[in-house]
Parts: C-alpha cells; structure tokens; sequence
C-alpha cells in the first residue's frame, strides 16, 4: 500500500516534465535552465550571491508586510515618507542635476559634470504602482544612465494618486514629452525610457505621439514594464511557462491598488494597455524581466507582437532577481549589467557609436567600471575624462595620441590581508 501510495506521488513530478500542447505548461522556477517563449531572448541565468539574498529577504519580510498592510491614503503617505530617505543617499560627483518645470510638471536633468557627448536625451519615468517613489528614489538609476549614455536624462515628477488616476499621469507624461520636442535641439533623438509603472507611460508617450502625429521617440526602455492595467490576468495571448512567484509583490494587492488606478470620469487616452497599442509603436524597444515576476507574461507578449511587426526588439530574461531590480544598480551587479546593455542600446538606436568595452567577464555579469564613476580617497585636481585632462586646451586625437585606459581601485579582500599575515 505504501509503495502504491509513493509510486503516485512521485508520478507528479514525471507528467511535469513532458511538454503539453495547451497554452500552459509550467516548469518549476530554478530548476533547469530558463524556459522562454520567445527564442530571441537573451536569458541571464546565474545570479549574485548578493542577489539571492535579496531576494530571499524580500518574500520573508517584504512580501508578507505588503500582503498585510491596508492599501489606503494614509499608506501611501508612510511609503512617500520613507522614500523621501532616498534622498539623503550619496549624489554621484560627475553628475551635475538641474531641476525645472517642463510642460508644468516638475522634473530633474541630469548630465555630466563635463559635458554630455552625446546628442541624445533620455525622459525617464519612475516605477512605483502610481502611488510611491519619484525622483529621488531613481536618481542613481538616472545618474548611471546620463554616464554611460553620454547624453541628458531627464527625471519626471508626475502626478500619482491619491491626487489622480493613471489617466493624469499619463497626461503629465505626455506634456512633459511635447514640451521637451520643443526645446532639444535634436527631438529624433528622445528616448522614453521607465521602470515598472514608468514603463507603462513610456510606451503610452511612444503610442499617444503616433496616435497625435508627433515626431516618436528614437527608442523605448522599459525595466520589469506594466504592459497591461490587469497584470494578475493569465490569457496574455502567449504559453505560460514558469510558474508567477514574484519576490514581493502580492497578487490580491494589485487587484486592490487596481481600482484605485481607474476612474469612470477620467478616461486614458489611446488604448487602456499598451500591450493593446503595439500597432502604434515603431520604435526599437529594450526590455528586461525577470523570470518568476508578476510582469513577465505582458513583456514576452509586447516582445513578440513587435517582432512581428519588423520593430527592433531585444528582450533580457533574468533569473534570481526581484521586479524593476535595475534601480538596485548601487546594489547588484546583475542591476548595473542591465543599466550598460540599456545605454548601449540607446546609442545605437540613435546612430551614435558605442564606445569600445574592455570588460571582464564573470559569470554572466559584466564587471566593467563605470568611467567617471569611480571616487577616489582623495579629491582629484585635474580629472581625466577619457584619457584626457580637463582643462587643457582641446586638439584632435593624432596617431600618436594614445587616451589613457580608466584604472580602477582593486578592492583588498580580508582574507588577502590575513594571507599575508600567517605567510
């Protein structure tokens, strides 16, 4: 009896791995490699010790908190109050911010100290369910993004609710884009890019300009993007691979915070979802999520209809991470990796050259420093900006000129030093 009991059991597990014909055929997150849809997408399969910590951390007191706590006026006040700590973080050095109103919404530009070499600028929006973080909470994202892409990244402050609906924020987006075609002087290269919630008014700015006429932005990034205002919903239109178990955002809430985002009297111009809008939107699109989160079902979706339509799409799978985790980009490895590949692709996107990578590679992680973003000990009197010395008087690169190769600090383990001591 035991052995028959044991012998259907374990028949469970035998069914899960044949693959099925239906639209669902679930595998096991972290065992095997990633299964994708898509097989254009770049899969990222190992992740940081640093990484899985995080993660781990995050379902044990996050996720539960968050499933607990009472979606209301007053929580969204005790969120906004600890993300105004975000602000007293360390500002990058190399980075010089600029705050102004454009198209009567607040927002922050930042650009290198030393000037921009790039022409293009990047509108960010910022993640957070339309009702938490802003500026300060993604000002290192945008601070690495206005470095490695050379060019100016603009921060949005858009209006979230409880003071008004997705519907507002979408039009703040949109304001601030118009106004900003305006003003650059070189409007073929606006790149719209967010995270989360800001990727949704990153791809609604991309379809609301074709929709009015405008000139579309050069390029979409999206981070972990809301694709769709019904994110728990299963029939995306594409097989459901891997089993939804994201690091810390709670399923029922979203249905809660859900009803708060839409109102009868407020309509979003365009289509609700943008993964109903792919008709609209023309421009190469970069795409990252993670393989459990609650998102990637929509991204793989959005990836595949623009594909289909001949847009430039490159869609980045990671495993082990947490949702929007690019922002963490002071934190994990796997957040900086993904911030580079974005820059890089904005410059393709916009005709201007990469600039060459002497990498090292670990494990799937690049370990490249950020140029500029290394601070010293010391202040530095005349720094180096590649390869030359600030100040000087410019001159045109001859075949003996030979810029200088960025070296950074190597970090002294303790075991090295206790090496050394017992040797």
């Amino acid at each position: 009896m035991i052995g028959e009991f044991v012998k259907r059991q374990t028949s469970v597990f035998d069914r899960a791995s044949i693959p099925r014909d239906g639209a669902l055929r679930l595998v096991r997150v972290g065992r095997g490699p990633v299964q994708v849809v898509d097989e254009s997408v770049v899969v990222h399969q190992a992740s940081s010790l640093r990484a899985r910590v995080l993660q781990r951390g995050l379902r044990i007191v996050i996720k539960p908190t968050l499933t607990l706590l009472p979606f209301n006026d007053h929580t969204i006040k005790l969120l906004r109050r600890m993300d105004a700590i975000s602000a007293l973080g360390p500002r990058s050095r190399y980075v010089e911010p600029f705050e102004y109103r454009l198209g009567g919404v607040r927002v922050e530009q930042m650009a290198h100290r030393f000037g921009p070499d790039s022409d293009l600028t990047v509108l960010y929006f910022h993640g957070g369910g339309f009702f938490s973080c802003g500026i300060e909470t993604h000002r290192r994202l945008c601070e690495r993004l206005a470095l490695i892409t050379g060019g100016s990244v603009i921060s949005v402050d858009y209006i979230q609710l409880p003071d008004g609906t997705v519907a507002d924020s979408v039009q703040d987006a949109i304001s601030a884009y118009v106004a900003l075609l305006e003003q650059v002087p070189h409007p073929d290269k606006i790149i719209v890019a967010g995270d989360s919630a800001g990727g949704y008014l990153a791809m609604k700015v991309a379809e609301i300009a074709k929709r009015r006429g405008l000139q579309t932005p050069a390029a979409i990034i999206g981070f972990s993007p809301l694709l769709s205002l019904d994110p728990d919903r299963f029939d995306k239109g594409i097989e459901k691979v891997s089993r939804m178990n994201d690091a810390y955002l709670p399923v029922r809430k979203v249905r809660v915070v859900r009803r708060r985002w839409l109102s009868r009297d407020n309509a979003i111009e365009g289509c609700e979802s943008p993964l109903d809008a792919a008709e609209y939107i023309d421009a190469p699109t970069f795409m990252t999520a993670v393989e459990d989160e609650m998102l990637r079902p929509e991204v793989e979706a959005m990836a595949l209809q623009l594909a289909a339509r001949g847009v430039e799409v490159e869609t980045h799978l990671w495993r082990g991470q947490v949702h929007a985790f690019p922002v963490l980009a002071d934190l994990l490895p796997e957040s900086r990796e993904a911030v580079r590949l974005a820059g890089r692709f904005a410059r393709v996107a916009v005709g201007e050259p990469v600039k060459p990578e002497a990498s090292e590679e670990s494990g799937s992680v690049s370990v490249e420093p950020i140029v500029g973003e290394l601070v010293p000990e010391e202040p530095v009197e005349q720094p180096v900006i590649d390869g030359y010395v600030v100040g000087e008087a410019p001159t045109a690169p001859g075949p003996q000129a030979q810029p200088a190769a960025p070296q950074p600090k190597r970090k002294q383990r303790w075991w090295s030093r206790w090496r050394r001591r017992t040797a």
